[in-house]
């Protein structure tokens, strides 16, 4: 796997190194050569100052405190691929892997794999968790999201080493779901860092040496040796240049529809999944998809629209609308969709605006 270097240390915006992902998929066949296994892969590690990062599907206000960010310089972006809400500063350690493999699942179970084995060679015991995590024991130490492309992979995810756990619980509001309360304590059941469980088993290793050994294990070969490029001045241009898209205030601020219903819930194998309805005298006008799934087509949210949009909002019509369909929603069929429109036909939650 190639490690992809930049030729200054300077500190970017979070945003940028979304971009430098982005560049890296565009340009893999001329960055990196195949491997044995005539696959294309790329790896690089990155730090920020505080930062909050949400999923492309969720609601800037209902994730970000945003008073909070504001008041104390923590920047916050919303990100191209699915996920949940994320604060990083320098004490996480960002992952970031680019493949040419378009198997979504194979892709992801992969590499997360790789990262808890990563970890167990540091000598704690990392397991891949559910859709998107690597815990040990009880406590998720990393959380990782996907961009599928057309012609590849963008994986990236958090380490958490030393987070300032505090102003984690601070800068971002979860949902109830999945953290009932915002006190520290109750964020602490949920997550932990990867110096205090080194520091438990007895094997504590520096910040400095823990980027290290995480570049050797995905990027030098038997005899340790780096296999890695250093992106040009004019990449770091092209760069520049993407990270534009993630600044334009309409992306920042997502879709904002208006509407009436609102139908939401943990669906296994997907995530949380919230449908919000507009209603136009009992018939479907619009559709907005939130959440921290993973989208496996880029028009997922407005296929769905199209197939329901102008019908009855009724189980069976909308059943017969779907039957069949792939949603594009990794995790999430027809039926569980429908799950969630229609639990008993009573759980609806009905705004007046």
């Amino acid at each position: 796997m190639k490690h992809i270097a930049l030729p200054e240390n300077g500190q970017k915006r979070l945003v940028w190194y979304l971009a430098m992902e982005e560049f890296v998929a565009a340009h893999l066949t001329a960055l990196v050569p195949p491997s044995e296994r005539g696959e294309r892969e790329a790896f690089f590690i990155w730090q920020v100052p505080p930062t909050v990062i949400f999923g492309r599907n969720q609601v800037m206000e209902a994730e970000v405190n945003l008073n909070y960010c504001k008041s104390h310089d923590v920047k916050f972006f919303r990100r191209k691929s699915g996920g949940g809400c994320v604060y990083a500063d320098l004490g996480n350690v960002m992952l970031s892997y680019v493949c040419d493999g378009t198997d979504v699942a194979f892709t992801f179970s992969r590499f997360l794999s790789q990262v808890a084995l990563c970890l167990r060679r540091l000598g704690v015991d990392a397991q891949v968790s559910g859709r998107n995590d690597v815990m040990i024991g009880e406590r998720k130490v990393s959380g990782n999201a996907f961009s599928l492309l057309p012609k590849g992979s963008i994986v990236h995810g958090t380490m958490m080493y030393d987070v300032d756990f505090e102003a984690l619980v601070a800068a971002i509001t979860p949902s109830h779901g999945k953290i009932s309360s915002k006190g520290v304590s109750s964020v602490r059941s949920h997550v932990t860092n990867l110096k205090e469980e080194l520091e438990a088993v007895r094997k504590p290793v520096g910040l400095e040496a823990f980027k290290r050994h995480l570049i050797s294990f995905f990027c030098a070969d038997a005899a340790g040796k780096l296999d890695e490029v250093v992106l040009s001045e004019a990449d770091m241009a092209e760069i520049d240049r993407i990270e534009q898209t993630y600044l334009d205030p309409a992306f920042l601020e997502g879709k904002q529809h208006s509407y009436s219903v609102s139908f939401g819930g943990r669906v296994e194998g997907a995530g949380e999944v919230k449908v919000v309805i507009g209603l136009n005298n009992e018939i479907i006008g619009s559709v907005r998809l939130e959440g921290d799934f993973f989208q496996t087509r880029e028009s997922a949210a407005e296929e769905l629209e199209a197939a329901i949009k102008g019908l009855p909002l009724e189980e069976d019509v909308i059943g017969k609308a779907l039957e069949n369909k792939d949603l594009g929603i990794m995790g999430l069929s027809a039926e569980s969709l429908l799950g969630l429109l229609f639990p008993e036909k009573s759980a609806n939650s009905i705004n007046n605006k």
